[in-house]
């Protein structure tokens, strides 16, 4: 009976608003959807030195990190593996790094184009925050070394031109990562062993250029 009473006062003194006990305030959800860098290949420690959990701290202490990353992911792909989950997660801020994997693989550019579009259209649906990376300067990469630079060159530039469009028409914003990573080849050190991912200094200068992307209004 004493416990019964007990558990009635302190309902009634919550009912009377004297209830000192706080709700915890949401956190913030970011969603990472990417390939094998948004894994964090090339990192001593992937789970906390790849970019997207890096990115993932410069949002701040109440933050929930949804990382999607597939190794080898193409755009195809994550349509079919990652946008459900991302949808589903009700996301504040969502990454989108996937184009590499598919211009190696000679994905036709109309065609990734298109399902861009179609990945972007259904993330418009969360209202978050969308970033979306381009292609960064291959040429620098040791990967190409061997291969002529001026095609190359050009090629991305077709490749980011299509990426750009789809970002804007989608009121998204364009990470410009060939515009602003453009370090590499003064530091050796930004790439990993393999010559194509970057190191865990790269990815701590990659996640600086998607954190300055943002700014500071996350909840616009």
């Amino acid at each position: 009976m004493r416990v019964l009473l007990g558990a009635l006062f302190l309902a009634a003194v919550c009912v009377t608003g004297a209830c000192t006990a706080q709700a915890q305030p949401r956190p913030l959800t970011y969603v990472a959807i990417g390939a094998s860098d948004a894994v964090g290949v090339g990192a001593a420690n992937p789970e906390t030195d790849g970019w997207v959990p890096r990115f993932g701290t410069e949002l701040g202490s109440n933050v929930h990190v949804v990382n999607l990353g597939v190794s080898g992911s193409t755009l195809a792909q994550a349509l079919q593996e990652q946008v459900g989950p991302a949808l589903d997660a009700q996301p504040d801020v969502i990454t989108v790094w996937l184009a590499v994997n598919d211009l190696n693989a000679r994905v036709p550019l109309e065609h990734y184009g298109a399902e861009l579009d179609n990945l972007l259209g259904q993330l418009e649906a969360t209202h978050a925050r969308v970033l979306v990376g381009n292609v960064p300067d291959l040429s620098a990469l040791a990967a190409y070394r061997g291969i002529d630079p001026a095609p190359l060159d050009a090629e991305v530039e077709a490749w980011n031109a299509v990426i750009a469009d789809a970002t804007a028409r989608h009121g998204a914003t364009l990470v410009d990562l060939h515009a602003h990573w453009q370090e590499i080849s003064q530091h050796p050190e930004y790439l990993s062993a393999d010559g194509f991912h970057p190191s865990s200094d790269g990815y701590a200068a990659l996640a600086k250029v998607f954190s300055d992307s943002l700014g500071t209004d996350v909840g616009s």
